[in-house]
């Protein structure tokens, strides 16, 4: 018995052009899911702030927890000027808790006082789209890191709220805790930094974990040419078959 040459070819050459849809490389895309308040100080009072100017940095201070996460939002107790405030992320040295290098990224954020309020003190929440960069930085587990606030040169007066004492007055979730006392402050932009364990700043930090979704990138060149192979290589299979007698 004798096999057909063209079965063996259809046969085969379906097989190269499942070649095709198996030749797709697999990217792991990291998505934010499923936000979780991870440091809250939001109920404290606003009794006092701290100046924040272009060269008075300062803000809270933290430790992540145990999965890789990007922040989805925050929430700061300001008070003063409504000019715009420049927020930095900085990483953490594990051992030291002070700033290691360069901000991972800068945000620029606009500051809105209530003019209902005689404090002149306000919170104000940004979103992840207002956060630009920083919301796309992902928080490693269990690294140390800081959200420092400075002010514009022409700021009158700006300054982050705090609970004028206790220190690390936090309620922390989500395996994150304390760096640096929660709090970090430079009076050189950053030449110098020391903790300030007394106060707690006001804020509200919301993060996602990672949803590592796979999603399929085609690798035409790979595909095209798994097809030219399988197939050749069982047109030519076929053809030996079919001289073969029975």
């Amino acid at each position: 018995m004798t096999i057909s040459l063209s079965k063996v070819t259809r046969r085969h050459a379906a097989i190269g052009i499942l070649a095709i849809c198996s030749s797709y490389g697999f990217l792991a895309s990291a998505q934010s899911q499923n936000p979780v308040v991870v440091m809250d100080s939001i109920a404290s009072s606003f009794n006092a702030a701290y100046p924040i100017t272009d060269t008075e940095w300062g803000g809270p201070a933290f430790a992540s927890g145990p999965v890789p996460t990007r922040i989805t939002e925050i929430t700061f107790g300001l008070s003063g000027s409504s000019s715009p405030a420049t927020l930095r992320l900085f990483p953490l040295d594990d051992a030291t808790e002070l700033p290691s290098g360069p901000a991972l990224a800068t945000a620029s954020l606009a500051v809105v006082q209530d003019p209902n309020n005689n404090t002149n003190s306000s919170a104000n929440t940004y979103t992840a789209a207002q956060l630009g960069p920083i919301s796309t930085v992902t928080l490693l587990p269990n690294k140390k890191y800081a959200l420092i606030l400075s002010a514009a040169p022409d700021a009158v007066f700006f300054g982050l709220c705090d609970n004028n004492g206790p220190g690390n007055a936090y309620t922390y979730a989500g395996g994150f805790s304390v760096a640096a006392a929660g709090y970090l402050r430079t009076s050189n932009s950053g030449a110098d930094w020391q903790p300030e364990p007394r106060t707690t700043p006001i804020l509200r930090l919301t993060v996602g974990t990672l949803d590592q979704a796979v999603t399929r990138t085609p690798i035409p060149t790979l595909g095209i040419f798994s097809l030219l192979t399988l197939s050749s290589a069982m047109a030519l299979l076929g053809i030996r078959r079919s001289r073969r007698p029975t």
